[in-house]
């Protein structure tokens, strides 16, 4: 029974990694088919066009952006949500499927659908300003390059938020009900019980989800692929999309030295999270 599983493993795991790192310090000519090793040419050249050429510079900062966007932004907002729902206000099962509702549907779908809302023509955003009086801020949304990234984020939150939830509401459910009746019998306000009894309950859930959000910002691309392209002027690249680009204009050894890379600088930036997580529950305790 195990030999799927194992063979999946050394498959796509262990040979596809070993292979990317392989290919990055070689130069496939797709022409002529010719493979020369070059060392660390790839490396030099991804580094140096990082801080020279607009699609490098903005894929690795909208990339490292991702990451606060996830923890600060997203997770927080997921946790609220979950705990309004753990109280069963009214309606709390059909808000549920509201919130939840983007994460079934294909990203296609919901990107599409997204679009079409944020359409500077007949998008239901520029209208609900236009009925409101505020022209003035109606804008091409995913157009101008000042509001592009930014409304990519909204999408980014609007269709995480969901599955978020979900696991944090799971996580909130363990808690015993004991805790809730202490809390009430002392008097402490709802903020205090999120944050002096939920919070330090589900605190190993909530660490996981910022070390899959952490990790996961590295590999986004279809968002921005889906609703921008990447554009307008680069605006909403991102490290991954890049190096689906390179793939597609067949700079195998480039984009292979561009993974690599990101790959170290995602290491790093999750295992300083994990430390800073780790010693933060190591104090709640």
């Amino acid at each position: 029974m195990t030999i799927y599983p194992v063979a999946h493993y050394f498959l796509f795991t262990v040979y596809v990694n070993i292979s990317t790192i392989v290919y990055a310090f070689k130069r496939w000519n797709i022409t002529t088919g010719a493979i020369d090793w070059v060392g660390f040419d790839n490396f030099s050249s991804i580094i140096e066009k990082v801080f020279t050429e607009a699609p490098f510079k903005y894929a690795l900062r909208n990339t490292l952006l991702w990451i606060p966007l996830n923890v600060l932004v997203l997770l927080p907002l997921a946790l609220y949500v979950a705990y309004i729902f753990s109280k069963k206000i009214r309606f709390h099962n059909f808000y549920r499927i509201v919130y939840f509702f983007p994460s079934i549907l294909s990203i296609v779908i919901i990107a599409m659908v997204f679009s079409f809302m944020v359409s500077p023509n007949n998008g239901v955003v520029n209208a609900i300003l236009e009925a409101g009086g505020l022209e003035s801020l109606q804008r091409s949304w995913l157009g101008d390059p000042a509001t592009a990234l930014g409304t990519v984020f909204f999408f980014c939150v609007w269709a995480g938020i969901g599955f978020n939830a979900a696991i944090l509401l799971g996580a909130i459910g363990r808690i015993p009900n004991d805790l809730y009746e202490v809390g009430e019998l002392e008097g402490i306000t709802k903020i205090k019980e999120l944050t002096k009894v939920v919070v330090p309950m589900i605190w190993p859930t909530i660490s996981t989800l910022v070390i899959i959000g952490t990790s996961g910002a590295f590999t986004i691309f279809l968002q921005s692929k889906l609703l921008t392209s990447g554009g307008p002027n680069f605006s909403t690249n991102t490290a991954a999309l890049q190096i689906v680009n390179m793939v597609s204009d067949g700079q195998y050894g480039s984009a292979s030295a561009f993974g690599v890379l990101l790959a170290l600088v995602g290491l790093a930036a999750t295992w300083v999270i994990k430390f800073f997580l780790d010693r933060t529950a190591t104090v709640e305790y």
